[in-house]
């Protein structure tokens, strides 16, 4: 009797304790927005699924997604976000917010305008490659569209906006797309700037070539790069992991095979399997496949990952009707302009250490889904638009 009122005891101390670990890990988890030009389950996909994980485990807060085109049209990447969340099971708790159809400048027309004075594209254009299709011309993820789950009502900006006020000095932006929403939240409202805790991005390349029109520049800077250049001027603490880190990260067949023959299999695996199969079959691969927005979700996560970090000074160059590199970086060593301070110190990650990297992309990629999330004491505060988890405790 007593040993069995003794494990009684055990039990319950375990289990409180266990409920105030869970209390205060996810009151420290970092707070982030995902501004993403989804897709679902290339790069953007992928970082869904993993936030998604982590989100549900309270090792991160995810406030929600804002969505701006870039990899497709914004309404083609609204349909394939607002399946994501409702295959991962956290419809209810996370948002998706509607953000910018077009870049600030560099509009369709202007990539045409660029096609005639330098040529057809030799790698990726994303949306570019075909005109803006009619809002009844979206296509269904594979496993259909989202049967329950609509946008937020508030628009993209103004969301990143009210939620930066509302927990100044707190909010991460994970900048994984072309960063028009960031750059018009900041001109709308200047004063979020000193209230943004950090932005991390993968984007940009620095001492190697781009992957987008002319290989001059790297996708998400070159789709809008006017957007770019008001974010890297801004005085915001500015994490950027580049062409030059993501080219040393390879998706290979190794990695395929420990996603897609991962037991048991998870509509995650079946859709990563359809999408990569090409690359990993009887026929030469159309190109070597990289991975690239999920390593700036692990940095958020685990910043020891990084194994080499510069302070550089980084801009992009911009007027595309002078030159062919639009869009594309330009880095100093120092502050070429003290006087004056246009631009602003980044910190810029070449590395990680690829085998721990590796290790958490495999491992979230293959966890079970829908996710299942832990009860948490965050609640919600304000209603519509509001991330249950992200209210105030």
């Amino acid at each position: 009797m007593l040993l069995r009122i003794s494990r009684l005891i055990v039990s319950t101390l375990a289990l409180l304790l266990s409920g105030s670990l869970v209390s205060a890990q996810q009151a420290d988890a970092p707070k982030v927005i995902i501004d993403t030009d989804f897709n679902t389950i290339g790069d953007d996909g992928q970082v869904a699924v993993m936030a998604a994980q982590l989100y549900s485990q309270g090792v991160i807060n995810l406030l929600g997604f804002t969505v701006a085109s870039g990899n497709e049209w914004r309404d083609q990447e609204v349909a394939e976000c607002l399946k994501a969340v409702e295959r991962l099971g956290i419809e209810d708790r996370v948002k998706v917010y509607v953000g910018s159809q077009y870049p600030l400048l560099h509009d369709y027309k202007s990539y045409l305008y660029e096609q005639f004075l330098f040529g057809p594209p030799i790698d990726y254009v994303g949306a570019y490659a075909s005109p803006q299709p009619n809002p009844y011309q979206l296509v269904p993820p594979p496993d259909g569209f989202a049967t329950h789950t609509v946008p937020a009502k508030e628009d993209g900006v103004d969301f990143m906006i009210r939620t930066i006020h509302r927990y100044p000095h707190e909010v991460t932006i994970l900048e994984i797309a072309p960063p028009t929403n960031l750059a018009l939240a900041i001109r709308k409202d200047p004063t979020i700037v000193p209230l943004i805790k950090q932005v991390i991005t993968m984007a940009g390349q620095l001492y190697v070539s781009g992957n987008a029109y002319l290989d001059n520049a790297e996708f998400n800077w070159w789709f809008d790069t006017e957007a770019t250049q008001i974010v890297l001027r801004t005085a915001i603490l500015h994490y950027i992991i580049p062409l030059d880190c993501t080219n040393t990260l390879p998706l290979t067949k190794d990695i395929y095979l420990q996603i897609t023959q991962h037991q048991p299999q998870t509509i995650i695996t079946q859709l990563y399997q359809q999408a990569y199969a090409p690359f990993f079959g009887s026929r030469p691969a159309p190109y070597t496949p990289y991975i690239y927005d999920t390593t700036a979700f692990a940095f958020l996560v685990n910043p020891s990952l990084a194994t080499d970090v510069r302070d550089l000074w980084v801009d992009v160059k911009t007027n595309s009707d002078q030159n062919d590199d639009y869009g594309k970086s330009t880095v100093f060593s120092s502050d070429p302009f003290p006087s004056i301070g246009l631009l602003q110190n980044s910190k810029v990650i070449f590395h990680l250490d690829n085998a721990r990297f590796h290790a958490f992309y495999v491992d979230l990629l293959t966890r079970p889904v829908p996710v299942r999330v832990l009860p948490h004491r965050w609640h919600n505060g304000d209603g519509e638009g509001e991330s249950r988890d992200s209210a105030l405790p």
